[in-house]
């Protein structure tokens, strides 16, 4: 004979019961008024339709922003929080003799954890490894340089490249709209 386990009873029990309720409440909450005689909910406004698509709108991207990331695992935080910020003031040198604006380098997050995961596997209970991270965001003006900036803030010591993102002309992102976008409904 199976023996059934008490507290997967209960779980079970208890997932029937908050399905069956929520399936009341959606059911008696949409009836209710309509039962009543109320009739549906009256309609507080205009409605619109957003429609998402793809159309090539012939604009060329004119920046670029990106987050740079580096990591250390040293066996001390006072190494790991030291290697850290010397991998970050190459890569911060390496941006700026990319011709990266000050104003265009803003410090990201610091991080510091500890690990029982060595280089060699699992450590010992008495040993511990701690990761330091660090990251920077960083824009770009001149497209043609991604590939150099890039390059040399590897070269400098970044071991992450989270994402490049690329930004269109302000007066297109400020319009908002393009051919035939944003109509309402009902409207000719």
């Amino acid at each position: 004979m199976t023996q059934t386990n008490p507290f997967r009873l209960a779980v079970d029990a208890g997932m029937i019961l908050v399905f069956t309720l929520t399936a009341l409440f959606a059911l008696s909450s949409a009836t209710i008024p309509v039962l009543a005689g109320g009739g549906p909910p009256a309609s507080t406004g205009t409605h619109t339709l957003t429609a998402a698509g793809a159309e090539p709108l012939g604009l060329e991207p004119n920046t670029a922003t990106a987050v740079i990331g580096m990591e250390v695992l040293r066996p001390t935080v006072k190494e790991a929080v030291s290697d850290a910020q010397a991998v970050m003031t190459d890569v911060w040198d390496a941006l700026r003799a990319g011709n990266i604006a000050e104003a265009d380098i803003q410090a990201g997050h610091f991080s510091i954890y500890s690990d029982r995961f060595g280089p060699d596997g699992v450590l010992h209970e008495d040993r511990m490894y701690y990761h330091a991270t660090n990251t920077v965001f960083i824009t770009i003006r001149d497209l043609d340089s991604i590939d150099a900036v890039l390059d040399a803030v590897i070269d400098a010591g970044a071991s992450n490249i989270y994402s490049v993102d690329f930004t269109l002309p302000v007066p297109a992102a400020e319009t908002g709209t393009h051919a035939g976008a944003g109509h309402r409904l009902g409207q000719k």
